[in-house]
């Protein structure tokens, strides 16, 4: 585009991920705030109330570029739809470049946390707009340290290790893709691997005691979630979760 300054639009602007891209972008596009929570968006700039259940073209009207930061619904089937939605809006809108927070993996297995994203993605190449998919990896933040409270630190992650991503990073490299040109599938990875004894490790350092990592098998792991109460489905997908960590799906490359 030269040297004109891009308008851009970013979904969940009021959420952690999408505050901190509007922050980065803040001196180097024009950006507009696009959040079901107006009232905690700073007043300087510029914000559109829009609802994924209900959104309509006008939510992206201008906008070069569009970053549809992914919901937090539960429901996959509900969570797609909503994505889906908001590519069509932004599509009508006449948007450039459409990039869309995914997950690293999501081709695979587990469909708990993968199947809106596949989904999601189809949804996303199917609107005819030039794209971007960035794959994060799993979260640092969403390490669960609660259960490292007890002195252990149970998987089935054998030796797997993950790249695990801050959120700051996603933040950064969305950003720069939104201020240039559509790249397709783009994998977010942190700068090292981390298997279950570095988790453990990192665990008993915020806590100030020792923290042992426990390595099951798929079938220990399994008793040891619903043993804790799990519901069924989500200690099958946990369980799927390790299987995909140990063949290697979250390491950068």
């Amino acid at each position: 585009m030269g040297g004109v300054i891009k308008r851009i639009a970013v979904t969940g602007g009021a959420g952690a991920l999408g505050a901190a891209v509007v922050q980065r972008l803040r001196d180097r596009a024009d950006v507009i705030v696009v959040t079901r929570r107006p009232d905690v968006v700073p007043q300087d700039r510029e914000v559109r109330r829009a609802d994924f259940d209900s959104i309509e073209p006008a939510a992206f009207a201008g906008a070069d570029a569009v970053l549809v930061v992914s919901t937090d619904e539960r429901d996959g089937r509900k969570k797609a739809a909503q994505h889906a939605a908001a590519f069509t809006a932004a599509a009508a809108a006449g948007v450039k470049h459409l990039v869309y927070t995914s997950l690293v993996g999501c081709d695979g297995p587990p469909d708990l946390l993968n199947a809106a994203h596949r989904d999601s993605e189809a949804a996303l190449r199917g609107t005819g707009v030039p794209w971007t998919a960035l794959r994060n990896n799993l979260y640092f933040e969403g390490l669960d340290e609660r259960q490292a409270t007890t002195g252990r630190y149970v998987s089935n992650h054998g030796t797997g290790a993950v790249s695990y991503v801050d959120r700051d990073r996603c933040a950064e490299v969305a950003a720069a893709t939104l201020l240039g040109e559509a790249r397709g599938v783009v994998e977010v990875h942190g700068p090292r691997a981390w298997d279950a004894v570095a988790v453990a490790e990192l665990f008993g350092q915020r806590l100030g005691r020792e923290v042992i990592p426990v390595l099951l098998d798929d079938q220990e792991y399994r008793d040891h979630l619903l043993g804790t109460g799990a519901p069924a489905a989500l200690a099958e997908a946990l369980v799927a979760l390790g299987q995909a960590v140990r063949a290697g799906v979250y390491l950068s490359r």
